[in-house]
C-alpha cells in the first residue's frame, strides 16, 4: 500500500480510495498556473505582465486552487488505480474534496465501481419451449394483397395472369400461376419466421443464463454506457449536420424515450458481455491464431478501403480477439443449451 493513497473495499462492487496530493507538488503546480494566468494581466500603474501576483491572487485564488486540483487529481487517481490493478467500469466519483484552507497536504476520496464476481449458474435449468412454425392461408393472402397495392399491373384481379405478371416484375423465376406464387410466398414466410423463432430462442436462453447466474450490473456502469450512447448519437447527428431537436421532432420521439432505450440497451449489452466472458472462462474457450487470422481476413475483405495500419495495431488485434472469443462462447453456449440445429449462418 502506497503512502500516497489508502484503499478500502466497501462492497463487491465499490472501492474507496483516499488519495493525498503532497502540499509541495500542489503548490508548485498552483504557482505555475498563477504565473500563467497573470502574465497578461493589465493593471494601471504596471506594465502588462509585470503586475505583482500578490495584488491579483486573492480574487483568483479559489478558482485557481480548484483548477489546479482538477489538473492534478486524475494523475494521482490513475496511478493508484494502476498500482492496485482495479478494473473500473465507470468514471470515479469524488466522495470528498480537499480543504484548501489548512495549508497541509491535500486529501480527497473517490469511489470506484468494479464489476462484482459472478458464478455461472446451472445451465441445465434453461428451458425453452420450441415453437412450431406454421404459415396460415391468411398470412399468404395478406402478402398477395400487399403486392397488389404496391404494384401496378394490367391484370386487375389476383389470379394466374396477375401472378405471372407480378413474378416478372419482381424478377421471380419458375412462377407460372397463382399456386406457384403462393408456394413461394409460403416458403419465404416460413423461412423468415423460422429465423425469428430461432433468434428469439437464442435470446431467451441467454436471458435465462444471465438470470441463473444472478448477474446484476452496477447502475453506475449502466449509466456510463448509456451516456456513451447518447454522446455517440449527438456526434453522429453533428457529422450529418442535423440538429438533435429536429431529428426528434421528425421521428416523433423525445429525449426521455431515447435515454430509456439507451439505458435498456446498455444494461442488456453489459449483462450479455459479462455472462459470455464468464462462460468462456468456465469452459476455457480460447481463440487460436488461425481463427484470429481468419477473422482478420474477413474484416479486410469487408473493409477494403480501411487504413491498413490498423490490422497490425496490438490494441485493435486484442479487441478483435476478445470479440471473437465472446462470439465463440455464444456459439458453444447455444449448442449446449439448445442444440447445434439452433445455430444459423449468423452465428
Amino acid at each position: 500500500m502506497s503512502d500516497m493513497y489508502t484503499r478500502k473495499d466497501i462492497s463487491d462492487e465499490k472501492i474507496e480510495l483516499t488519495i493525498t496530493i503532497p502540499k509541495d507538488a500542489f503548490d508548485q503546480s498552483y504557482n505555475a498556473m498563477l504565473k500563467d494566468q497573470t502574465k497578461d494581466t493589465d493593471l494601471k500603474g504596471f506594465r502588462k505582465g509585470k503586475v505583482p501576483t500578490d495584488l491579483v491572487e486573492p480574487s483568483m485564488k479559489p478558482m485557481l486552487q480548484f483548477e489546479t486540483f482538477e489538473r492534478l487529481a486524475p494523475m494521482y487517481i490513475n496511478t493508484a488505480v494502476q498500482k492496485e490493478n482495479i478494473p473500473i467500469i465507470a468514471p470515479p466519483k469524488y466522495s470528498s474534496l480537499p480543504d484548501f484552507k489548512d495549508g497541509k497536504d491535500l486529501e480527497f476520496k473517490i469511489e470506484l465501481t468494479v464489476m462484482p464476481k459472478f458464478k455461472l449458474g446451472n445451465l441445465k435449468k434453461i428451458s425453452i419451449k420450441k415453437e412450431e412454425v406454421k404459415i396460415e392461408e391468411k398470412d399468404i393472402e395478406e402478402v398477395l394483397k400487399e403486392l397488389k397495392v404496391k404494384n401496378e399491373t394490367t391484370a386487375k384481379k389476383i389470379g394466374d395472369s396477375w401472378a405471372k405478371e407480378i413474378a416478372k416484375k419482381l424478377g421471380l423465376e419458375k412462377i407460372e400461376n397463382l399456386e406457384d406464387l403462393k408456394k413461394m410466398i409460403k416458403n419465404t414466410l416460413k423461412t423468415q419466421k423460422e429465423h425469428m423463432v430461432l433468434h428469439n430462442n437464442q435470446d431467451e436462453a441467454l436471458k435465462q443464463g444471465i438470470e441463473l447466474s444472478n448477474i446484476k450490473i452496477p447502475q453506475e456502469a449502466i449509466d456510463f454506457e448509456s451516456q456513451e450512447r447518447e454522446r455517440a448519437f449527438e456526434q453522429d447527428m453533428q457529422m450529418r449536420g442535423v440538429k438533435v431537436d429536429d431529428f426528434l421532432e421528425q421521428s416523433g420521439l423525445d429525449l426521455k424515450q431515447m435515454r430509456g432505450a439507451w439505458e435498456k440497451d446498455a444494461k442488456e449489452a453489459l449483462e450479455n458481455d459479462v455472462f459470455l466472458n464468464l462462460y468462456a472462462d468456465k469452459k476455457d474457450i480460447k481463440v487460436s491464431k488461425e481463427e484470429l487470422d481468419r477473422k482478420i481476413e474477413e474484416i479486410k475483405k469487408s473493409q477494403p478501403n480501411a487504413d491498413q495500419s490498423i490490422f497490425s495495431n496490438e490494441e485493435w488485434l486484442e479487441y478483435i480477439k476478445r470479440v471473437e472469443r465472446k462470439e465463440k462462447a455464444f456459439r458453444e453456449f447455444i449448442k449446449e443449451t439448445l442444440g447445434e440445429d439452433s445455430l444459423d449462418e449468423h452465428n
